[in-house]
């Protein structure tokens, strides 16, 4: 009975921290190199946000909701918060109050347009940005500004196809 016990301890303690969100604080590089060394997806939505921002706060629930849509074989999703690092705090429970789980990102403060520049040269740093890169991390859509939960599966879907269609 012990052992039974023990057992249970160990698997609820594994279960409960891998259903915990973490926040990286890294540069557009880091970033790189930390989703490519952990994607197992065909396409990695990143979506681009800040506490201060309404619009992102606003959508931010139509992108958690698309984890139930589709595989994680052919969509990670992944979050990175342009708050400053007082507001570390902040960002980390807004996440976990959108029952957000697993490994996010917070941007490096400073080089805010070398940061802008390396995710997409188009992007006039507008909040929310939506990138989504193909399995190599090359950016095939981007989009600035709100959009809502059709939308995204509209674009998510169109983009699916297109692979399917292309093997």
């Amino acid at each position: 009975m012990r052992n039974v016990i023990i057992l249970f301890i160990i698997f609820f303690l594994l279960r409960c921290s891998s259903d915990k969100v973490s926040v990286k604080v890294v540069s557009a590089s880091e970033l790189y190199s930390h989703i490519n060394e952990n994607n197992y997806s065909s396409f990695v939505l990143l979506n681009i946000w800040s506490t201060s921002c309404l619009p992102c706060i606003q959508e931010f629930p139509y992108i958690v909701n698309l984890k139930n849509h589709y595989d994680r074989k052919k969509l990670d999703i992944k979050f990175l918060s342009t708050d400053w690092d007082e507001n570390s705090d902040k960002v980390l429970n807004f996440l976990a109050d959108q029952n957000v789980i697993g490994q996010h990102y917070r941007k490096k403060e400073g080089d805010d347009q070398d940061f802008i520049n390396e995710i997409c040269k188009s992007w006039s740093g507008a909040l929310p940005f939506t990138g989504i890169f193909n399995k190599e991390l090359k950016l095939i859509s981007f989009w600035e500004g709100k959009r809502d939960e059709s939308f995204f599966i509209s674009k998510i879907d169109s983009l699916l196809t297109l692979e399917r269609d292309r093997l």
